[in-house]
This record gives C-alpha cells, sequence and structure tokens, in this order.
C-alpha cells in the first residue's frame, strides 16, 4: 500500500535555521521523500516536530492531496511496480501538467542554434509576438485558428507596405513574408516538441499540433533578375572611376564591377566562396559553397577552372599572403561587408545602364538563363553548374565523384557567348 504524508525532520536544518517540509511517500517497506517549496522555523513546529502552524497545515495537506490524485491512476494492486517506479510517474505527470512558455522556448533556441538563416527566424519571432501583442504564450496556446488569425495579420501588414512604396513609385518586392514566417513559426514549434516529448517515456508535454492541417501559402516566385548578354558585357566595358593621381579607386563601384565579372564567368560563385576561398591549383578554384555545405554529404564542393578572360582580375585581387585566393578578406573584415559594398557598387552600376535594382545574384541567375535559353545547355547540367542537389538523386551521388568537367565545359561555351573570342575582349578603360 502507497501512504502520502508531510514530515520534517529534525536533524535536516539549514544555515538559515529553516526546515524544508518534505512529502514522505512509503511503499512495500520502502521510503522516499520529496522536497516542496515550504520552508517552516522550529516555531511553528510541536516539541516532536510536527506542524502546527495553521497556514503551512494547509498547504501540506494540499501537496499530499496533489500527490495521491496523481497516484490514483496506478495500478499499484496488480503490479511489480517499485517505488522508483512510483516517482517516475509522478515526475511525468508533474512535467505533464507543467506549462511551457512557447515564446520563451524560441528565445532560448534562437540564442543556443548556429542555424543558417538564423536572422529569419528572429524576423519572423518579433513579427509573432507583435502580433500576440505580448511576449508570452504557453504551447497549448498555439493553436490553428491563431496561426490562421497570425497569416491574415501578415497579408494586412504586407498590403499596407505595398500600398505604401506603390505612392512612391518603388518596386514591389515579391511576396515571402506570409510563407516564410510562418514557416519559421512551424518550424521553432516542432523544435519545442522535440525537446520537451519524450516518446521512449510516454512523455507526451505538447500533444496539439496546430499545423498539421494548416495550408501555408508557397512563396511567390523571385523576381526575376537575369541579364541580358549585352548588358553583361556593357558591365564589363565600363570605365573605372579613378583617383587625381590617375590611380584607380578603392570604392563600391569598381569592386562591383570587377566582382559581377567574376561571379559570373565562375557559375555564379557567391560573395561569402569569393571571400573565403582558399584552394586554386592548375588554374581551378576548388571551393564549398558556404550557404549549403553543412547540409550535404559533399559539403557542396565545387571546383570550377579559371578561363583566360578572368586573368587580369585574379592577378589584380591575388592574395599577397597566399592563404586565400583573392585579397578580399583584407579589404573587408566581414563577408557580409564585402557582398554589401557589392551592391552598392551595382546600384551605381545599374543607374548607368538603366537597370532597376540590380543585385549581386543577378550574375547566377544571367549564368543559368543564358545556358539554357542562349546556349542550348540542359537544365540538368545548369543544376549540376550551380551546385545544385538533385533529391531524386541523392543516393546515386553517394557513390559518384565528381569531375566538373561537363559543368566547365558548358561554362566555357556559355562566357565565350557573351565575350566572344578571347583575344577580342575591350581592355577596361579609367574615368
Amino acid at each position: 500500500m502507497l501512504t502520502i504524508k508531510a514530515e520534517v525532520l529534525k536533524s535536516k536544518q539549514k544555515v538559515d535555521k529553516t526546515y524544508n517540509v518534505k512529502i514522505r511517500l512509503t511503499y512495500n517497506r520502502e521510503v522516499k521523500r520529496l522536497a516542496t517549496h515550504i520552508f517552516v522555523r522550529a516555531e511553528d513546529l510541536t516539541k516532536d516536530f510536527k506542524l502546527k502552524n495553521p497556514k503551512y497545515i494547509k498547504e501540506a495537506d494540499r501537496l499530499v492531496r496533489y500527490y495521491e490524485e496523481l497516484c490514483m491512476g496506478l495500478p499499484l494492486e496488480a503490479s511489480n511496480l517499485t517505488l522508483s517506479d512510483v516517482l517516475d510517474y509522478i515526475q511525468k505527470e508533474k512535467e505533464k501538467n507543467t506549462p511551457i512558455d512557447f515564446i520563451q522556448f524560441c528565445k532560448d533556441w534562437l540564442a543556443a542554434t548556429e542555424v543558417k538563416g538564423k536572422r529569419n527566424y528572429q524576423t519572423a519571432l518579433n513579427a509573432f509576438i507583435a502580433f500576440l501583442g505580448k511576449d508570452k504564450l504557453n504551447t497549448n496556446q498555439v493553436t490553428k485558428l491563431l496561426m490562421m488569425e497570425f497569416m491574415e495579420y501578415l497579408h494586412k501588414k504586407r498590403a499596407k507596405q505595398v500600398a505604401e512604396l506603390q505612392k512612391k513609385g518603388k518596386r514591389i518586392p515579391s511576396n515571402r513574408m506570409v510563407s516564410l514566417y510562418t514557416s519559421s513559426i512551424r518550424h521553432l514549434f516542432n523544435e519545442a516538441k522535440k525537446k520537451y516529448n519524450d516518446y521512449d517515456r510516454n512523455l507526451i508535454r505538447i500533444p496539439n499540433s496546430p499545423f498539421e492541417n494548416l495550408v501555408i501559402p508557397k512563396q511567390e516566385a523571385t523576381r526575376k533578375r537575369a541579364l541580358s548578354a549585352e548588358l553583361i558585357k556593357k558591365i564589363w566595358e565600363l570605365p573605372y572611376i579613378i583617383n587625381a593621381n590617375g590611380r584607380e579607386r578603392l570604392c563600391p563601384f569598381n569592386l562591383a564591377k570587377d566582382c559581377f565579372i567574376l561571379s559570373f564567368c565562375l557559375i555564379g560563385m557567391n560573395s561569402a566562396d569569393l571571400y573565403n576561398c582558399s584552394e586554386l591549383e592548375d588554374g581551378s578554384i576548388t571551393y564549398y559553397r558556404t550557404k549549403t555545405t553543412d547540409r550535404r554529404l559533399d559539403k557542396a564542393k565545387m571546383k570550377v577552372d579559371v578561363l583566360p578572360v578572368l586573368l587580369p582580375l585574379m592577378k589584380k585581387y591575388e592574395d599577397y599572403t597566399q592563404k586565400k585566393v583573392f585579397c578580399f578578406y583584407h579589404l573587408y573584415s566581414t563577408f557580409k561587408n564585402f557582398n554589401r559594398a557589392i551592391n552598392l557598387g551595382l546600384k551605381q552600376i545599374g543607374k548607368i545602364l538603366k537597370v532597376d535594382d540590380l543585385e549581386y545574384y543577378a550574375a547566377r541567375h544571367s549564368w543559368a538563363t543564358l545556358a539554357v535559353n542562349k546556349v542550348g545547355i540542359d537544365k540538368y547540367t545548369v543544376h549540376a553548374a550551380l551546385n545544385h542537389i538533385d533529391e531524386a538523386m541523392k543516393v546515386t551521388d553517394i557513390y559518384i565523384e565528381r569531375d566538373f568537367k561537363i559543368e566547365n565545359e558548358a561554362n566555357k561555351k556559355v562566357v565565350e557567348y557573351v565575350f566572344g573570342s578571347y583575344s577580342e575582349l575591350p581592355s577596361p578603360e579609367v574615368k
């Protein structure tokens, strides 16, 4: 028979002269004690250490009753349970009944995670908190209805932003907000379930699944940013800005002009990889695409040949320490600052060439578009050249060692289509 009672142990006086009231559980002649939140002093006790203060007697009785109710569902008479099993059951029931603050979990998760896209999760959480009007929300309050109201809130917010941009005559960006933010909250909620639901112990502290039948709108297609071959060549031909002493100025315009051409001729290599790459051997750059390297078994390895058109730029930006391929990390403290400078310069170039909101990623889009539409490269080769992963071929890819020959042959054809014979390329002038 299981007995539960409150007691105070005379031998367990604390430094501050108080005693903690314990809940004593006895079962099959075995005894265990649970600490409580109740602390009493000698004047609250009788000579034989029984509670005499009515306030503490009432609270201790409440706790005893609470534990008795927790244990009512245990088949004690018809099982071989031990007292340790009883305590484990009590612990599970207590945890199950303890509310979990979803917002606090999200904040803790964001503080600890190193996942890429962390800023997107933080922005989504900020929007969710703004929608709630508070920064506390138990997981059992995250319902399908609440998420539908959140999406409606985002739609209205988006409509207001569009109206303001239209008044100013500015470009309307693609709508990623509803899809991205709702998907981010869904991911955070699933992370909370991973942490708090112990399926092995059948301890399900977050039983609700508000996203199971929630239809999240698909993200709108991104704005097409591909440039024509003529525009790419015009970027190449733009004269550099020079200082009063006749030397080329170190400025975003000149940097953007060169890095755009570097990216295009290196099959859309992004700024983070230009900044970080460190392997140059036999005229080929080998790098591991920063954006996806931690999500792939091959670490997103890419090998691209340096074509003759790039030799002047390779020499110009050569790392004198030879630690990396390019010297950009000497000029900018982080690749984010490097990317920011490039896009700043591209805005200047865009104004000159009348290209609205020209971005660095246009080099990658342009390479792919020209490869398929103008050069006749098949989509599978373009897919591989952009270093994307084919989900249908993931298992097969484990057994295939890429030599990147086909991708580099495709790149040579695309570069030749844009720039023609390398010997006929105009030398960039200064201005």
